[in-house]
């Protein structure tokens, strides 16, 4: 596997693809064996049939320059033992996107009128990533979760606090009806009392 898994999506492509080489290499009577290790190079994969020997290597597109040159050392080391090599690649799934134009400028109207523990009102900017939505007719509701730009008491310096939370939002009036909104602010409680 060429890198950290992303997502538990990705791990789970992973672990399947495993599963899938497993199930249809025994029932052509191979021997299978999982996470086999063999020097430095641990390969997925590895079955055997009589004079048959084959080393599988699983990992997720797009390949990096410096994942190339593992998979060299992945074929050459399968070549020195006497085993085919096989890459196996999987094609990480494109994340949708979901956006709601005005919903930004609707939170920080939320966030002025329902201002966070912070002991500032000053609100500069807003990210979010939505995360699912549910919609009935003009009504919909919202899991999403973003950064929230705060100038700090100085007025000089802003600080990113991320939250998370369910909006309900009225679609055909381009407002928030109701929001349950939990912002991580200990890190400007941190800062604060270190600077006080």
């Amino acid at each position: 596997m060429n890198a950290k898994f992303e997502t538990f999506f990705v791990k789970a492509l992973y672990e399947a693809k495993i599963e899938e080489l497993v199930n249809t290499y025994r029932e052509k009577h191979f021997s299978v064996k999982k996470h086999v290790q063999m020097g430095e190079v641990e390969f997925d994969v590895v079955v055997k049939q009589g004079e048959k020997n084959i080393a599988f290597e699983i990992m997720v597109l797009p390949i990096s320059k410096s994942e190339l040159s593992e998979i060299d050392k992945y074929h050459k080391k399968a070549k020195a033992l006497g085993y085919d090599f096989r890459l196996i690649t999987i094609a990480k799934p494109k994340k949708s996107t979901i956006e709601i134009a005005w919903l930004e400028k609707a939170l920080l109207k939320y966030f002025a009128v329902h201002p966070i523990d912070t002991g500032s009102t000053q609100y500069q900017d807003i990210e979010t990533a939505i995360q699912s939505i549910s919609i009935t007719g003009s009504q919909a509701r919202v899991c999403l979760d973003g950064n929230l730009s705060v100038m700090d008491h100085s007025g000089h310096n802003s600080e990113m606090l991320p939250f998370q939370g369910k909006l309900s939002l009225n679609l055909s009036e381009h407002k928030i009806k109701d929001a349950d909104l939990k912002v991580d602010n200990h890190y400007w409680y941190d800062r604060a009392s270190q600077q006080a």
